[in-house]
């Protein structure tokens, strides 16, 4: 598999109530649980030929690079309407490390057929301190005809 498959949109529906932690508690990460709740049916980018590849979720963000894996946990998705009309998305990432690090995310817009609704963004810095969270966001250009999205992240360089 090229990336390992992170989150998707609606993978995680919370009740009303939000989540209380104490206030000391320590930031603790498990992956193996993150990655057996992520196995929701959904739209997702399928290749030609059946078998040659794994499916690739929409409205999700997919890790291209193995090195941070079991670094970062994508804590929330999020995708709105601007004002204006663009598609706004949003990535709630955690630092599961005891460094700090840094990861780069870029987004593919596509329309309701999965084509390319736009070219992919630039990939966009995000700095996160040990086990502490930040939020990678981008927008779309169009204001028309953007149905999913995908956000691919991977280390910085």
């Amino acid at each position: 598999m090229r990336g390992v498959l992170l989150a998707a949109l609606g993978a995680f529906v919370l009740a009303d109530t939000p989540a209380l932690a104490g206030a000391n508690d320590v930031l603790e990460c498990d992956f193996r649980e993150f990655r057996n709740a992520l196995r929701s049916p959904g739209p997702a980018l399928v290749a030609e030929v059946p078998g040659t590849m794994s499916p690739i979720p929409l409205n999700a963000v997919q890790v291209t690079d193995k090195s941070i894996t079991r670094k970062v946990l994508v804590e929330g998705l999020f995708a709105r309407r601007t004002p204006t009309g663009t598609l706004e998305v949003m990535a709630r990432l955690v630092n599961c490390t005891d460094y700090p690090l840094q990861v780069e995310g870029r987004s593919w817009f596509m329309d309701e057929n999965q084509l390319p609704s736009e070219g992919e963004s630039a990939w966009r810095r995000v700095f996160l301190n040990p086990r502490s969270t930040a939020v990678y966001r981008e927008f779309s250009i169009g204001t028309n005809g953007v149905a999913n999205y995908l956000i691919e992240l991977r280390e910085g360089r």
